[in-house]
């Protein structure tokens, strides 16, 4: 199974990440747009491993607000992406669950994390358009809980499930 841990937008959140498509689109911005059912906040990739690690994710003891406030992209990946405030809260609860699985011997990719959810691979902006004036609507969400998400390729690209919860 190919697996990653990270976080579920709530339906409000989700539809505020859809007006941020939809207001890239507005502004000519073309590339392969996630569906928004697909949208997540990963907070360790684990990649290909044989089992449902489910009952390792971290309980999150006090639920706390994270709220979506820019977009980017990031170059090296080809990825544009929602970024959200900066969150003391959200760094520690990524800590926990990568410390999780280091722990138990689980690999995962290491990189530093950049808290974002993916919105288009492959993002082609005009030269005319500024993404810092792109409308950004206001939207928070309450984390509460971690998922276990399974990636799978389906006939338009990839497909995450949700097969476990803290």
């Amino acid at each position: 199974m190919r697996l990653f841990v990270g976080l579920q937008p709530s339906q409000e959140f989700r539809e505020a990440l859809a007006l941020v498509q939809d207001h890239l689109r507005a502004s000519s911005v073309t590339g392969r747009y996630l569906d928004p059912s697909n949208l997540h906040m990963t907070l360790a990739f684990i990649g290909e491993w044989p089992e449902d690690v489910s009952e390792l994710l971290p309980v999150v003891e006090k639920p706390f607000p994270i709220t979506l406030s820019h977009i980017g992209i990031f170059e090296e990946a080809d990825v544009l992406w929602g970024g959200v405030q900066p969150s003391e809260e959200l760094r520690n609860l990524a800590k926990r669950v990568r410390h999780i699985l280091a722990d138990e011997g689980i690999p995962f990719d290491r990189k530093k994390i950049n808290p974002h959810i993916t919105l288009m691979r492959k993002p082609s902006v005009p030269g005319s358009i500024v993404l810092s004036d792109i409308g950004i609507p206001a939207a928070t969400m309450l984390i509460d809980k971690v998922c276990l998400y399974r990636s799978d390729r389906g006939k338009n690209g990839m497909v995450y499930s949700v097969i476990g919860t803290s």
